[in-house]
């Protein structure tokens, strides 16, 4: 059985469990990820996303082909998100996991702002509203540290390893920078 087969079969089995798994992946500049599997697709996993002590931190897909490792979690986290009232996680709507557009699509529909990380860069998370999606570009309006609006920007899909949503970062920059500017929405 291949890696890629294992990697898939842990995901898989992690669907509905109530123990927490830890994803390595293999890109330079990629942490570690923590949380629950709600979804696999042919391409893509999303995740139940944990901060610190198990807490919940939004959702985040990632492309399956980067994961190196899944390991189930030995600590107390798990137990403890399951003391939560947000417990069980689930996922809204069904996820579309079978390519990067779908997983943009799903997010975005979903969510605003989301978050997504790039595989040769440093690591950084660009944040921002869908502009559109063609076929090699994802178009956000961006979000800026300082909650301003800019945009739009184009991101190539072949180069997004994760994309992020509803975690406590975004959603506190979405507080503050307020909804996408009128000029920006309107085209």
């Amino acid at each position: 059985m291949t890696g890629t087969k294992k990697i898939r079969r842990k995901l898989e089995a992690g669907i509905g469990a109530e123990r927490m798994v830890r994803v390595e992946r293999d890109l330079r500049h990629a942490g570690r990820i923590d949380g629950f599997v709600l979804a696999v697709g042919t391409e893509w996993v999303l995740l139940a996303a944990t901060g610190d002590g198990g807490r919940p931190d939004g959702v985040i897909a990632v492309r399956i082909r980067d994961i190196t490792g899944v390991e189930w979690d030995t600590s107390f986290e798990s137990r403890f998100a399951r003391t939560l009232p947000s417990w069980p996680p689930t996922a809204p709507g069904e996820p579309g996991l079978d390519s990067t557009s779908e997983v943009l699509a799903y997010l975005g529909d979903h969510h605003a702002p989301i978050g997504i990380e790039k595989e040769t860069e440093r690591r950084a998370l660009w944040i921002g509203a869908i502009e559109s999606i063609d076929r090699k570009h994802v178009w956000l309006d961006e979000a800026l540290p300082d909650a301003s609006w800019r945009g739009p920007l184009g991101y190539r899909l072949k180069r997004i390893t994760s994309v992020h949503a509803g975690g406590r970062y975004l959603a506190a920059l979405a507080v503050v920078a307020g909804q996408i500017p009128p000029r920006l929405a309107a085209r």
